[in-house]
């Protein structure tokens, strides 16, 4: 009888927990019994059916859901016979939760919307159910599509279903969305309770609206019958520390230790975060002990970015010592976490070479140094030599059974390259060249690779992985340009610093290049433009040799950023004042002849003619060649690179020596930063040219 084959079916889907397989059985008796009532025996119940779909949910088999949904369809075609039940609301809902079991939310979609054609009405649950589905895979928009479909079945929305598209809107990062849905809901009649707050608050973290959230926070405080917990402060705290108000993040801190909140490991690692971004790394671990006073036992990402504040902060040591700590405890370290001390060991490798490079410009400034290339393949180095541990990181990481991705290579690819190691940046990328998916050269690898042949002079290397950087597909960016024409400039090869600066400019080349210095032609992208460091690096090559192609080349390239708006930029007084402040000696050098020869080509009139001031500012210099100063100043004016005007006194010399007849200059008494050309000075000169 129909009735007896139900129970068995029943009892067959309950054992499938124990022995899973049997709902396969009970698919199969369902069909037999269907093909027997042909014969004229009943059809058996529907009930069985559902617990064959429930049983099926279990094991994410959405496909033969499906099929079995469509024999039981039948039934609704006049049309046709079936010896199949019609499907009711339950059947449905256990079709649906089969979709969603197996992450299927577009098909747990066509499912619901199929019901009404078929005369069954789905209910808030349904919806629910399908709007979670759509929730988790982060289709926001599909989610409000779905209620405009409740308001138009006048289905009831509950305060539940409002909370599930907000979350959808929150995965997403439309606070805007999130926010109109807190309001359509109220104007429902529907209160908002905290999880409300709590998602529209995760969406404002996750999209850096650090004020969105405080207001959100003060909403849900003043909302009757809503009191904000310890996620709502949480999501407070994480949007203050993505949006870099760290200040804010460590008050919310001190309200909920008012408030009496309870504490747990989520709050405090978002502040260790936030003090982490502000390079507060002191603070992150004394918040880091609090909670071991606390009885909270930090998780993995709570170090993981106790790891970064000491990174950021240069404290590579206690980055390590944090590492270690993890070790001691038993802890899983996963890739994030190893990726952090990593991190924290380039960033101080590079920090030290920040640090070498400012105490030998220092000293050559007061000696008179040496040549500028052998000063950046010698000098400006990590002395601390932290590539060794970021190498042995990485075979730690192995070690644990974690493989590398590609940031844990680039981080420690930057390391080499602080260190010269430019070797060993080169075997890390034949690595990942020949790894898996995840350890692939990216953008960030190349360029550390690149710079670390630059720094050691080996332009051929650089080239070499810039080649193979696009012809992996990957569109080299500003930075991967810039860390080119830098390695360029060391090794002494102008003329193809010069063919990068005409590629990124998008022009053609105006003059044959010596084959020694040909590189293939090549196209940047066109939304790849220079800037002040592509324009410094290149006139800093081509200053080395002072040939009259390579004065013209500077002067063309000085012309084009001024045109393209990267240096002397237009705010101040009047094209009688410039500022020369930051440029390096031969930028500035460049400047000089292109200010002053504006004025020989503009035809000025005397009335037009004022001072000129030039603004260098005091104690900067970033001269790459030391070798000319001490031709271009001379006598007295050598003692006073050494001093604090070293770059006013360069363009005081550079006015008096490169130009005919000398222009001389002076420097005001209240602005020591300056250097000023008298009015009778410039007209004097101009005059000279037109003799």
């Amino acid at each position: 009888e129909p009735i007896d084959i139900s129970l068995g079916v029943v009892a067959m889907c309950k054992n499938d927990k124990n022995e899973p397989g049997w709902w396969r059985r009970a698919v199969g008796i369902l069909k037999t019994t269907a093909d027997n009532a042909k014969k004229g025996s009943g059809i058996v119940p529907v009930e069985a059916y559902d617990a064959v779909l429930t049983c099926m949910a279990n094991q994410r088999q959405w496909k033969d859901a499906s099929r079995l949904l469509n024999l039981m369809e039948q039934g609704f075609n006049p049309e046709k016979t079936s010896f199949h039940p019609t499907p009711v609301l339950s059947t449905y809902h256990a079709v649906v939760e089969n979709c969603v079991a197996a992450n299927q939310a577009e098909q747990a979609v066509q499912v619901l919307l199929s019901m009404n054609g078929k005369g069954v009405q789905p209910n808030v649950y349904t919806f629910e159910l399908v709007i979670g589905a759509l929730s988790k895979k982060q289709l926001w928009r599909r989610a409000l599509q779905l209620l405009d479909i409740m308001d138009d079945l006048n289905i009831p929305q509950t305060v539940v279903t409002y909370n599930t598209v907000i979350s959808a809107c929150a995965k997403a990062k439309e606070v805007g969305t999130a926010k109109s849905l807190l309001i359509k809901m109220r104007k429902r009649g529907i209160q908002p309770n905290v999880i409300s707050f709590n998602s529209l608050m995760n969406a404002c973290a996750g999209a850096r609206r650090w004020k969105d959230a405080l207001a959100l926070l003060k909403q849900c405080s003043d909302e009757p019958g809503v009191e904000p917990d310890i996620i709502t402060y949480t999501n407070a705290i994480r949007a203050c520390s993505r949006g870099g108000n760290t200040r804010r993040a460590l008050s919310l801190l001190d309200v909920v230790k008012e408030k009496e909140l309870p504490l747990d490991v989520y709050c405090y690692t978002a502040v260790i975060d936030a003090c982490a971004k502000a390079k507060m790394w002191r603070r992150a671990l004394a918040l880091l002990d609090e909670m071991r006073q606390n009885n909270i036992q930090p998780n993995d990402f709570t170090y993981s970015v106790a790891i970064s504040a000491c990174g950021n902060g240069g404290q590579w040591s206690r980055a390590l010592e944090l590492l270690y700590q993890m070790k001691e405890k038993g802890m899983k370290i996963n890739v994030i976490t190893y990726n952090s001390a990593i991190t924290a060991v380039s960033k101080a490798s590079r920090q030290n070479v920040k640090q070498s490079s400012r105490l030998h410009a220092s000293k050559r400034l007061a000696s008179g140094g040496k040549s500028w290339a052998s000063v950046d393949v010698d000098a400006d180095v990590d002395e601390e030599q932290l590539w060794i541990r970021a190498v042995e990181l990485l075979g730690q990481m192995k070690a644990d059974g974690l493989e590398p991705d590609g940031f844990s290579y680039s981080a420690a690819i930057g390391a080499c390259g602080a260190g010269g190691r430019w070797k060993e940046a080169l075997e890390l990328i034949k690595i990942m060249q020949f790894g898996g998916p995840r350890t692939r050269p990216n953008k960030i690898a190349y360029t550390s690779a690149i710079s670390a042949c630059g720094r050691a002079g080996e332009w051929e290397h650089a080239m070499k992985l810039f080649s193979d950087m696009k012809n992996q597909g990957l569109q080299p960016d500003l930075v991967a340009y810039n860390a080119l024409v830098s390695a360029l400039r060391v090794s002494g090869m102008a003329d193809m610093a010069f063919e990068v600066w005409e590629e990124l400019c998008g022009k053609e080349q105006t003059k044959p290049i010596p084959a020694k210095g040909r590189r293939a032609s090549a196209k940047a992208s066109a939304s790849i433009s220079p800037d002040i460091i592509t324009l410094s690096n290149v006139i800093d090559a081509l200053d080395h040799n002072e040939d009259r192609d390579n004065i013209d080349r500077i002067d063309q390239v000085f012309a084009e950023g001024v045109k393209r708006n990267i240096i002397l930029r237009a705010g101040l007084d009047s094209s009688f004042e410039v500022d020369f402040s930051g440029m390096s000696f031969p930028v500035a050098r460049a400047a000089c002849r292109h200010i002053i020869h504006q004025f020989k080509n503009g035809g000025q009139s005397e009335d037009s003619l004022n001072d000129l001031m030039i603004i260098t500012g005091v104690g900067k210099s970033h001269m790459h060649d030391s070798d000319r100063q001490g031709s271009a100043i001379g006598g007295k004016d050598k003692n006073i690179i050494g001093a604090t005007g070293a770059l006013r006194e360069h363009v005081r010399a550079i006015l008096r020596d490169d130009f005919e007849p000398k222009i001389f200059s002076n420097v005001p008494e209240r602005a020591q930063g300056t250097v000023c050309v008298k009015k009778d000075m410039l007209q004097k000169w101009i005059a000279a040219q037109t003799d």
